[in-house]
């Protein structure tokens, strides 16, 4: 199987990184230090503003919250079915999703692409927010999908998920390493993708349909725009397949309703009178309706 030092490089120079006692070390002596919760911090080096890069800890919260739920588990459940009905591997799966939060549907992916090929996959997220990559991680050794001592040690498991706070724009990976890219409501780093994955390769797209959350929108807003949001084929990829996934379910209390809320671009564009339309509500139907779309790097 794929090990993760294999896969993942140092930020700064691009060389291999080993591991020395506590930390990730390259041969240039770029070290990185390995976080108690597991994960290593591979973000750019040497910009302040990479404190404060992502989501803050409030926002990723109210994700882990409310996906924990259950409410959008089917998303990834087909991401999963499709990432497995069109890699091509033979042997095992490394999967990079670009902007992967706290990691729920992450791990959901890499255990559903396991079950369906019965093929070793190790899959490693990166997001920019280290605040998600501590509850990514936590959740990834709760599943037994990374090693209690974190990043590099000793890991006997087909299922292997790391996280890792990093720019998506500038992946510390190496080139033509990954079979599968996966962006789900993020945006694209079509050039990181190309670099990054092998020849054949593919990426995978989640993006809002056209009725997602119709029902919240409905009630922040006065005048409902419908507007899908389907990439556009970047030069260099195929489009080789498309999909639609659309279901209802129910969010039983307030907190969840405000959770959701969070996770949305809504809640950076919504009034304060829509805003306190929707806090009055004690449950709300939502229509969960999303977009996938397949693309294949070309060949050269």
């Amino acid at each position: 199987m794929t090990e993760i030092l294999e896969v993942i490089n140092c930020p700064t120079c691009g060389e291999t990184l080993i591991r020395e006692n506590k930390s990730l070390v390259c041969p240039n002596r770029h070290t990185f230090d390995i976080a108690k919760q597991g994960y290593v911090n591979l973000l750019p080096p040497g910009k302040e503003k990479n404190a404060h890069t992502g989501d803050e800890q409030i926002m990723v919260k109210a994700r882990v919250d409310f996906l924990s739920c259950g409410h959008y588990k089917r998303i990834s459940d087909r991401l999963a079915e499709l990432i497995a009905e069109h890699i091509l591997t033979d042997t095992d799966a490394v999967i990079c999703d670009m902007g992967c939060g706290e990691g729920y549907h992450t791990t959901n992916i890499a255990d559903g692409v396991y079950r369906e090929l019965d093929k070793p996959v190790l899959t490693v997220g990166f997001d920019a927010s280290k605040h998600a990559a501590v509850y990514s991680s936590k959740l990834s050794r709760s599943l037994g999908m990374m090693p209690k001592d974190g990043v590099g040690a000793e890991f006997d498991s087909p299922v292997q998920t790391y996280f890792m706070p990093a720019n998506i724009f500038r992946l510390p990976l190496y080139n033509s390493s990954v079979s599968a890219a996966v962006s789900m409501f993020a945006p694209i780093a079509w050039d990181e993708v190309k670099r990054i994955l092998k020849p054949g390769g593919i990426l995978a797209v989640v993006s809002s349909g056209r009725d997602h959350l119709i029902e919240m929108r409905s009630l922040i807003y006065d005048e409902v725009r419908f507007s899908d949001s389907a990439p556009v084929v970047s030069e260099g990829f195929s489009l080789v397949a498309t999909d639609e996934l659309r279901y209802e379910t129910t969010v039983e209390t307030n907190e969840d309703i405000r959770n959701l809320f969070m996770m949305t671009p809504f809640y950076y564009k919504t009034t304060e009178v829509g805003r306190e339309r929707l806090y009055m509500s004690e449950s709300l139907k939502i229509t969960v309706n999303v977009n996938y779309s397949i693309f294949r790097v070309d060949e050269v």
